[in-house]
């Protein structure tokens, strides 16, 4: 469980997204959480609270993408699409079990978590901070 502590180089430096990934990541701990315990009733509510966070999560990200004119938009919603199909298939086998949550959903949210967020999620941050600084700039010049 070591490996599953949220870590502030996690954080994109935009408040409402970094406590949105927290929360989502706080609850990919309960999964695995919830399988160490073999507590089912725990680890199906997780499951269904994790799609739900990711979901909301997403279309707030994407609506921001979306307003702001993020060049690498397409690329970012097919992660997330494809993500939320893998996600979709495997929370649906795991509500179907008899034990707990599978390791393979684990192990899939795990990698996301760590790869979305410090690559596609980096890459968009970096550009709306560069464009804060641009705007910040022309704020300058024009007064």
């Amino acid at each position: 469980m070591k490996d599953l502590e949220w870590k502030d180089e996690y954080l994109l430096g935009i408040p409402e997204l970094d406590m949105q990934h927290e929360g989502i990541f706080d609850c990919f701990v309960s999964i695995a959480e919830a399988l160490n315990k073999r507590d089912k009733w725990l680890a199906d509510s997780s499951v269904v609270q994790l799609v739900a966070l990711l979901q909301s999560h997403c279309a707030v990200e994407e609506s921001l993408m979306r307003i702001l004119g993020y060049p690498e938009l397409d690329r970012h919603i097919e992660e997330h699409r494809q993500f939320h199909a893998e996600l979709h298939d495997l929370a649906q086998k795991s509500l179907r079990m008899k034990g707990s949550v599978s390791h393979e959903m684990i192990n899939l949210v795990h990698k996301w978590l760590q790869k979305h967020i410090m690559t596609s999620d980096r890459d968009y941050a970096a550009y709306f901070s560069g464009l804060s600084r641009r705007r910040a700039v022309k704020k300058r010049v024009a007064k």
